[in-house]
């Protein structure tokens, strides 16, 4: 034992064994070494609480030794694998025994075939070297990787594979991935939990993303081979979508903000959207849809929208409306007072940044419009809806005054090749 030098070595019978007590001088006088002499087993002592123990045989240390802190075994290791680049020891954890692999870090940490050779057998957990980071959690066999449960791609996103440990999964082709998603690990279970959001995957392709805490799924939306709308092509490059028809009625801005994206028919009813803040909210006046911090209308999210109804009333702050892109959109039918603050009769004053803008909607057929909506706006662009069979505004022989300070032009890309 080097620096470790000898004071006294006396010989005992301690317990009917005989025993060969070695006390130090110096650093180490506060430490003494108990050799079972028939057994060969030594007991290193720091003031009478167990440090280190091992086992010689003829004077030369055999096999392992086991580190003691404060009379607790820590880990137990082999006297060869001082020597090596990689270091095996089993650890003394309150779950139970665990090998413990180290290079110039831990490597692994799990279970162990034998106390002797120290071979990686049974579920554990392989660590980056360098980071210390899990990189995945499997079942070894022979001390080899023999089915991977779950890989951990960086800290906060895993897949989890379906768990059929009795078979070989080191090749890619034999995974079968069941979730990719937020994890956190559990000290206790010794295991990686779904935790925060993430995805459940059959046949690679997402069913259901949710959030779960803990392993414990707390909200989920069913998905459609991956997606929110049932398809029926199989392709995925087959746009020919099935949505189920969706009515939603929109009465406020925090609606609006969460409206569902599959809404195919959007319904404003009259006086709502208005609002022009909400200190006192009184149901029986509710005038929505006309709150201050709507300014622009705009549904190009709404990619299953088939039509839009608007009653009356609605939208007086609305500076801006936007109607482009909607392949789906047919119909757009509007009420009378709508976006606008010149209202039942009063004569429109021009507000230059009051635009409308209806382009590129092929399958649109009719857009109706009543009385004085839109009267004060500067600006009407209708363009690209090759598929328009009907435009109302207004009601015959009434003062109307939609849109009566901007000029109505409508235009296809077939005029401009012309």
């Amino acid at each position: 034992m080097d620096g470790y030098v000898t004071e006294r070595n006396e010989k005992r019978v301690v317990d009917g064994e005989e025993v060969e007590i070695v006390t130090y001088q110096g650093e180490h006088c506060d430490e003494y070494l108990v050799r079972e002499v028939k057994s060969g087993r030594c007991s290193l002592f720091y003031k009478g609480i167990l440090k280190l123990s091992w086992k010689e045989v003829n004077g030369v240390k055999v096999g392992g030794f086991t580190v003691y802190e404060k009379g607790k075994a820590l880990r137990s290791q082999d006297w060869k694998g001082l020597s090596g680049k990689e270091h095996r020891c089993i650890e003394n954890c309150k779950y139970g025994l665990e090998l413990v692999v180290e290079g110039n870090g831990v490597v692994y940490r799990g279970g162990f075939d034998d106390v002797e050779l120290m071979r990686r057998e049974g579920r554990g957990m392989e660590y980056d070297e360098k980071s210390g980071r899990v990189l995945r959690c499997g079942v070894w066999k022979e001390d080899e990787l023999f089915h991977i449960n779950q890989e951990c791609e960086d800290e906060e996103v895993m897949i989890e594979y379906e768990t059929e440990e009795e078979k070989e999964n080191m090749s890619v082709l034999n995974r079968n991935p069941i979730y990719e998603g937020g994890y956190v690990f559990d000290e206790e279970k010794r295991v990686f939990l779904r935790n925060g959001y993430g995805c459940e995957i059959t046949g690679g392709v997402g069913v259901k993303e949710g959030v779960w805490e803990r392993g414990e799924l707390k909200e989920s939306t069913e998905l459609f081979d991956g997606w929110y709308v049932k398809r029926e092509g199989k392709e995925v490059f087959d746009w020919d979508l099935k949505v189920e028809d969706l009515r939603v009625e929109i009465h406020n801005w925090n609606e609006w903000e969460n409206v569902n994206k599959s809404v195919t028919q959007l319904v404003i009813p009259s006086k709502c959207c208005n609002r022009a803040e909400w200190s006192v909210f009184d149901v029986s006046e509710l005038k929505c849809c006309n709150e201050a911090e709507w300014s622009v209308f705009d549904v190009s999210e709404l990619k299953w929208l088939k039509s839009i109804e608007i009653g009356d009333e609605c939208f007086e702050n609305v500076n801006e409306v936007k109607l482009i892109g909607m392949n789906r959109l047919e119909s757009v039918v509007i009420g009378k007072n709508c976006f606008t603050k010149c209202k039942n009769g009063w004569f429109p004053s021009v507000n230059p940044n009051r635009h409308f803008y209806l382009k590129n909607c092929e399958r649109l057929r009719e857009l109706k419009i009543g009385c004085r909506s839109f009267s004060d706006y500067s600006v009407c662009e209708i363009e690209n809806v090759d598929s328009l069979e009907v435009i109302e505004m207004g009601v015959m022989n009434k003062k109307n005054s939609n849109f009566c300070h901007a000029s109505l032009e409508l235009k296809s890309d077939y005029e401009r090749m012309q």
